[in-house]
């Protein structure tokens, strides 16, 4: 790809489909990397995922080209689209929520091998109805406790009682694969739920907000979280990903060796920066270039902490999360959100929002006004905005204002806004140039079970025609967009520009060009005839 230059101004980029610019600059390595993987596309939806079924077989051997998550994913992994998609740079993750991130198959491997940690049940889990309604918890302590209690599973067992994490994997029905097989039914969306589509969006929420309770335990005790951060960084550079914001809120830590919460919320953020740091020191992570937090309270929650912390060059943003359909409305709360900025001012602090807002079936409610009243209140970037396509008026107004679209596609049909990846309204956002930027949400909870955006990448690729490479690496450019003079002078002078941006779109370039290469080398004499 040549370098971006100024020959165009920012209007243009602005003023029609997302990718249009990206698409016009094409190199030649780059532009028939694009045919190849077309044409790979193309003849994995008729050859691969073009399954009829038929009445020897039971109806549900029936398969196509973007059908609900669930079904597909057990297929993805055999594709070649996927081994290209797995290798394709992808810049930024935006949108990700910090409990959520990291398979939980590998956060309960680091339990079991963390001396101290116990877990505990609200009830015990001998009958496949008790397993259906019991919560779990975990906690470490550093006192001796009996190990020949009754265990969670067992009839005898006394609710809320601690026992050691290994004593009940290991007496669990089928040892610690079936404890962590249970305890995930606590964590994590079901297949089969995932596409109950005529339960309503109230009914997953319910489903989906229960899984933080038990998913937040996890990461209390230092060592774990310690390890989750050194894995999620990990995960997320194999994944190809550079930077990553993620969002949360106030954490409280047990530091190693001891059982109480310490009160010192910076504990929480030393714990990142300093894990953050080792692994950017590591060759692994010699090209992670760094990751900040978008502070997230739950709507109606105290919002005084954030401008308390000792770390403010860690936050890029404020957000308030919860299901919005239930939750209190922007509106609702302004008299807080102003007070709010206030309070940052006040403080010297810079911290724009970056608002959830219409995520949701509705059209003229309180949750789909969220829309306007982020963009009333400044927002830099909007997450999810399922129901802005409803609006052509505040389009224009997004596209006029540099306003991204965090889209997280995979979470919007597994929390029932879309039944499926092609009703889904990425296609028309990206047509009309709102600047977007495909995320992963709860990728851990919603079935991706990878800390990546790999799932969510070919998703969208696969499900729509008029998007391809070129259009996915439209989405992830924008996800180097910060909306602000630097970005735009950046754009100006692309490849020849000094600042921090300018070197960021130069790096990734290089990596997009070898990728290309790779795409050319890898399957281009198979496809030489569809690609030229």
């Amino acid at each position: 790809m040549p370098p971006l230059t100024g020959q165009d101004s920012v209007t243009p980029i602005r003023s029609v489909g997302q990718d249009h610019f990206f698409r016009q600059n094409l190199s030649s390595v780059a532009q028939r990397a694009d045919a190849i993987v077309a044409a790979i596309r193309q003849e994995e939806i008729d050859d691969y995922w073009r399954v009829p079924g038929t009445p020897e077989k039971n109806d549900t051997d029936e398969r196509f080209a973007g059908e609900v998550f669930p079904k597909a994913r057990p297929l993805i992994n055999g594709t070649k689209l996927w081994d290209v998609v797995k290798h394709m740079p992808k810049g930024a993750l935006l949108h990700a929520h910090l409990p959520a991130m990291l398979s939980y198959d590998t956060i309960l491997e680091t339990i079991l091998h963390t001396e101290g940690m116990v877990v505990s049940a609200s009830q015990d889990v001998s009958t496949p109805e008790n397993r259906r309604n019991a919560s779990v918890s975990f906690a470490h302590v550093n006192h001796t406790i009996a190990t020949n209690v009754s265990s969670i599973h067992s009839k005898d067992y006394v609710p809320n009682t601690q026992i050691p994490v290994t004593v009940a994997a290991n007496t669990f029905p089928g040892g610690q694969e079936g404890f962590i097989d249970f305890v995930k039914t606590k964590v994590t969306i079901s297949p089969e739920l995932s596409i109950r589509h005529e339960l309503g969006v109230d009914e997953i929420w319910r489903v989906f907000q229960t899984a933080f309770g038990p998913a937040g335990t996890m990461l209390t005790y230092e060592p774990i979280v310690r390890t989750f951060y050194k894995k999620l960084f990990s995960r997320l550079a194999e994944d190809h990903i550079n930077w990553v914001e993620i969002r949360s809120g106030s954490g409280q830590l047990v530091q190693e060796g001891q059982e109480d919460l310490d009160p010192d919320l910076d504990i929480w953020w030393n714990v990142l920066l300093e894990e953050l740091k080792k692994f950017q020191e590591s060759p692994e992570g010699a090209d992670f270039w760094g990751a900040r937090v978008i502070w997230s309270d739950n709507r109606g929650k105290n919002r005084t902490a954030l401008t308390k912390s000792k770390h403010p060059q860690l936050f890029s943003g404020y957000d308030v999360v919860a299901q919005e359909d239930l939750g209190r409305p922007l509106a609702d709360m302004a008299p807080e959100l102003i007070w709010f900025q206030q309070q940052a001012e006040e403080s010297n602090l810079t911290i724009p929002f970056f608002f959830h807002a219409g995520e949701t079936l509705g059209d003229g409610n309180s949750t789909d006004e969220n829309l306007f009243d982020a963009v009333l209140f400044g927002t830099r970037r909007i997450g999810h905005g399922f129901s802005l396509y409803k609006h052509p008026r505040l389009i224009d107004e997004v596209i006029e204002n540099g306003i991204m679209v965090e889209v997280c596609p995979i979470s919007n049909e597994v929390l029932r806004l879309a039944t499926d990846i092609l009703h889904h309204p990425l296609p028309a956002m990206i047509a009309h140039g709102i600047p977007t930027a495909i995320s992963n949400d709860d990728p851990a909870i919603l079935g991706q079970n990878t800390a990546g955006l790999s799932y969510d990448f070919y998703q969208t690729i696969q499900a729509f025609d008029n998007i391809g490479l070129a259009g996915l690496v439209g989405s992830l450019l924008e996800s180097f967009y910060q909306n602000d003079v630097e970005w735009f002078r950046d754009i100006d002078f692309g490849e020849n520009g000094d600042g921090i941006k300018a070197q960021r779109l130069q790096q990734w370039n290089e990596k997009w060009e070898a990728f290309c290469e790779w795409v050319v080398k890898e399957y281009g004499d198979r496809y030489a005839t569809e690609a030229l």
